[in-house]
């Protein structure tokens, strides 16, 4: 893969950002809505703003195009520390996989719910109450990332490791941040619900640092390939000359 296309790729993130909050702009759920609404209160939720759910679902789909590609970047870079031993890189890359369906998931069940808003509210309920659960809740293939990232990171034995050793302990305490989200099925009400401060607030904007971290170690990681890729083909070409 070339420098080029992987700087195209880079910036896969920030529009997958982009598209994943903008869906959740349109369906007004920034912060989600109360975890304690009764059936009534969503079903009426879905009826009055029943476009704006389904533009929501819409993006929030759109955005795991993007995702899909910047978690093969992560592990395209990842890589380079394992090499032909990928153990992690294989893991991280699974465990995106399995982030892209926390994105689609929710994005089919709110859409479903949004198809027919005129049904018993116990069932635009339940499919509201799925996605949020999904999206919110289910942190565990971000925790594994985060895990693969920071062990591969750490063990990294090179004279110029990839990544800096304070950004696998980052991805570490990332991923211990996380771990709250699914507890989210106990509670309706306070800290630990969906839309609770240590559930969503902390956890969200935890998410926001560990993406411009990740952002920014991709792309030095990716000019770095580049100069090494540079100085290889000087090599050879000094190499070619002197044979000459």
């Amino acid at each position: 893969m070339t420098p080029g296309i992987q700087r195209a790729c880079l910036w896969s993130g920030p529009v997958f950002i982009a598209v994943f909050f903008g869906g959740i702009l349109a369906a007004g759920w920034l912060p989600p809505p109360e975890a304690n609404m009764s059936a009534d209160e969503i079903a009426e939720m879905y009826r009055s703003n029943t476009d704006g759910i389904r533009t929501g679902a819409l993006l929030i789909g759109l955005s795991s195009f993007f995702q899909g590609v910047w978690i093969a970047l992560m592990s395209r870079q990842l890589r380079r520390i394992e090499g032909d031993r990928p153990l992690f890189t294989y893991t991280q890359l699974a465990a995106g996989g399995a982030g892209i369906m926390v994105v689609i998931v929710p994005a089919f069940t709110f859409a479903a719910a949004a198809y027919a808003p005129e049904r018993d509210p116990e069932i635009t309920a339940a499919f509201h109450s799925l996605g949020i659960l999904c999206m919110v809740g289910i942190g565990w293939p971000a925790i594994l990332q985060c895990v693969s990232v920071g062990v591969a990171t750490l063990g990294d034995k090179r004279e110029r490791p990839l990544f800096p050793r304070w950004f696998g302990y980052a991805n570490l305490w990332v991923a211990f941040a996380f771990l709250p989200g699914p507890f989210i099925i106990y509670f309706h009400t306070g800290a630990f619900a969906w839309n609770g401060f240590a559930t969503f607030w902390i956890p969200a904007n935890v998410f926001g640092v560990w993406f411009a971290l990740w952002f920014v170690m991709l792309r030095r990681a990716i000019e770095d390939e580049a100069a090494e890729d540079a100085m290889a083909e000087l090599s050879d070409v000094e190499f070619q000359v002197q044979r000459g």
